[in-house]
């Protein structure tokens, strides 16, 4: 499983992302799929399944709530372990 299809089966555990949606500016928590304490958890399972660690700069960013920039951040820091 790739990183795009881990992070969207993660925030389709409650409710159905509509197919339509643009995924690379979808704000996956101003949209309700995670909130405030949901998040949290949501870090913690992406960092466990990578073997990655966030910064809280990274985790306070904007883009960080972003789909298609969590998955890129993601995949520059697997990239990174190479």
């Amino acid at each position: 499983m790739n990183v795009s299809e881990y992070i969207l089966e993660a925030l389709q555990k409650k409710y159905s992302i509509d197919k339509s949606i643009n995924l690379e500016t979808f704000n996956y928590v101003e949209s309700g799929y995670v909130d405030s304490l949901g998040i949290i958890q949501f870090v913690c399972e992406i960092e466990d399944e990578f073997n990655i660690s966030f910064t809280d700069e990274e985790l306070s960013s904007p883009s960080f709530k972003i789909f298609g920039q969590l998955v890129k951040l993601i995949e520059s820091k697997l990239y990174a372990k190479k």
